[in-house]
Parts: C-alpha cells; sequence; structure tokens
C-alpha cells in the first residue's frame, strides 16, 4: 500500500499549480529553463512541467570547519576548529555562483586560516577570528556572513603518523594477524 501512496503523492506534487513560500524562505522560479523570477513568501502560481520552482530558507545557518594543523611562521604547530555563521541575502546569486554552499564555505575558510597562520608568528583566537571574519565578509555569492568564531585552538605537537591512522609498529608482523 505505501508504494501507491508514493506514488499518488509524487503525481499529485507534479501536476500542482501553485507553490507556497513561507516567512523564512526565498525562492526562484525558473520557466523553460530561461526565465528566473524570485519568489517572496507567499502564494505564487506556477504551470507543471514548464514552471521548476527552488525554494531555499533564508535562516541564520552553521558550518563547523573541521580541526586543522596548521605551522606558523615561527614552527609552533597550531591545531584550529572553526564555526562559520551565515545566512543566504541573494537566492539568484548564489544558485548562479555556488554549488554547494557549505562545502564552499568550508574550503575558504580553512584555506585563509592556513595562509594567515602560516604567514604570522603565533596568534590568539580573537585576532584570528577578527581577520578571517574580515577576508570572507569580502565575498560576493549571495551569502551573508553572521560570525565566524574559533571554538578550537591549540598550540600542540603534532605526530602526524597517529593522527592519519597510517601509523603501524615497526615490530608488528602483518602475516601473524590473519
Amino acid at each position: 500500500m505505501t508504494p501507491i501512496k508514493e506514488l499518488l503523492e509524487y503525481l499529485l506534487k507534479i501536476f500542482r499549480w501553485w507553490v507556497s513560500v513561507l516567512p523564512w524562505e526565498r525562492g526562484l522560479r525558473i520557466r523553460l529553463g530561461k526565465n528566473v523570477k524570485l519568489l517572496v513568501p507567499g502564494f505564487h502560481f506556477r504551470f507543471p512541467f514548464i514552471d521548476t520552482v527552488y525554494i531555499q530558507t533564508v535562516r541564520l545557518r552553521t558550518v563547523t570547519i573541521p580541526p586543522q594543523t596548521i605551522t606558523t611562521k615561527d614552527g609552533q604547530t597550531l591545531t584550529i576548529t572553526l564555526v562559520v555563521g551565515y545566512s543566504i541575502e541573494d537566492i539568484e546569486k548564489l544558485f548562479n555562483s555556488v554549488h554547494q554552499p557549505e562545502a564552499t564555505i568550508c574550503n575558504i575558510c580553512s584555506g585563509e586560516a592556513s595562509d594567515y597562520v602560516s604567514q604570522n608568528n603565533t596568534c590568539s583566537p580573537r585576532i584570528l577570528q577578527e581577520e578571517l571574519l574580515k577576508k570572507v565578509v569580502g565575498l560576493d555569492y549571495g551569502i551573508k556572513f553572521e560570525y565566524l568564531k574559533v571554538t578550537g585552538y591549540a598550540i600542540v605537537k603534532t605526530f602526524r603518523l597517529i593522527q592519519d591512522n597510517n601509523w603501524t609498529p615497526d615490530n608488528l608482523n602483518i602475516n601473524e594477524i590473519k
């Protein structure tokens, strides 16, 4: 019975003549693959098979950037974790410029953090936050950066082989394990 119900729901969705955009969303209606119209909150008509509608929430979102280990200019090893808060400011620009916003933000912030830390001596989390936020605020992808926080900060010695799970003891014979 479930497959029949799912099929009916799918068919009703395809043939629906309207779309509703909620107050915390924005949408794009694309007619015949070329005419784009911004949809603000409210009720909008659409033509099945002619219009494609994309709806996106514009509320505050967060991205946790995985820990990265960077060596400072003076040779200290620094491990940091970042959190970025952003919201969608211009949905049309976002859809025309970025495929995966979260992955893009993660890569940009990781790269900027790496550049800044490697070109400077040991810096505080506050200075790092301020400098990174200055760099990403200028990016124009239809995204508004609300905040950037350093959530993990440690000056530590790193044992890369253990961290990467590639370490095996020298006296371990692989054949003995089998």
